[in-house]
C-alpha cells in the first residue's frame, strides 16, 4: 500500500466537507473538523467486510480499501498523536470508542480489531434501557482515558 499516496487521495476532503459545512449547515456557528472524524470513519468501515456503510466510507474517504484506510490511520496516528512534549510543543490526545447495543452478535475479531490496532475502549452496552447511564459512563471513559 502506498501510503502517501492514498493520503493524497483523502487531502481534499476536509475542504469539501468543511466548504458544504459552513455554507449551509453551520453558517453561523462553530465547527471542527479534525483527524478524530477521521478516525471515526476509518472505524465504522472496518466493520463487516462488503457492508454498505463500509463501501460507502471507502468511496467518501477516495480509499480502494480498508487495508489502504487502516494504513493511512496509523500514518496519521503516528505523526498527530506522537508526544512532543519533551520539544514544549503541546501534546495531543485522542479517546476512540466502541459500544455496541448487547443484543447484537459481534465477531471477536472486530473487538481486537477495535481494541489493538485502533486502541479503543470497546464495550457491549444496553442501548434500550439504560440510555442515560451510557452517556455519563461514555464521558466518565473518554475522561478517565485523557487525563493523564
Amino acid at each position: 500500500i502506498d501510503v502517501e499516496k492514498a493520503i493524497n487521495n483523502q487531502k481534499d476532503i476536509a475542504p469539501i466537507v468543511s466548504k458544504n459545512l459552513f455554507f449551509t449547515k453551520a453558517k453561523h456557528s462553530n465547527s471542527v473538523f479534525s483527524v478524530s472524524i477521521n478516525s471515526a470513519l476509518t472505524l465504522a468501515a472496518s466493520g463487516p467486510d462488503g457492508s454498505s456503510v463500509s463501501h460507502e466510507i471507502l468511496s467518501f474517504l477516495r480509499s480502494s480499501s480498508t487495508d489502504e484506510l487502516n494504513a493511512v490511520f496509523s500514518k496519521i496516528v503516528s505523526v498527530v498523536f506522537a508526544d512532543h512534549s519533551a520539544n514544549g510543543e503541546p501534546k495531543i490526545s485522542s479517546v476512540n470508542g466502541v459500544w455496541i447495543e448487547k443484543t447484537l452478535p459481534i465477531d471477536s475479531l472486530f473487538k481486537d480489531l477495535f481494541e489493538n490496532f485502533f486502541k479503543a475502549v470497546f464495550d457491549r452496552v444496553d442501548f434500550r434501557s439504560k440510555v442515560s447511564f451510557l452517556l455519563l459512563f461514555i464521558c466518565s471513559v473518554s475522561l478517565s482515558k485523557l487525563c493523564f
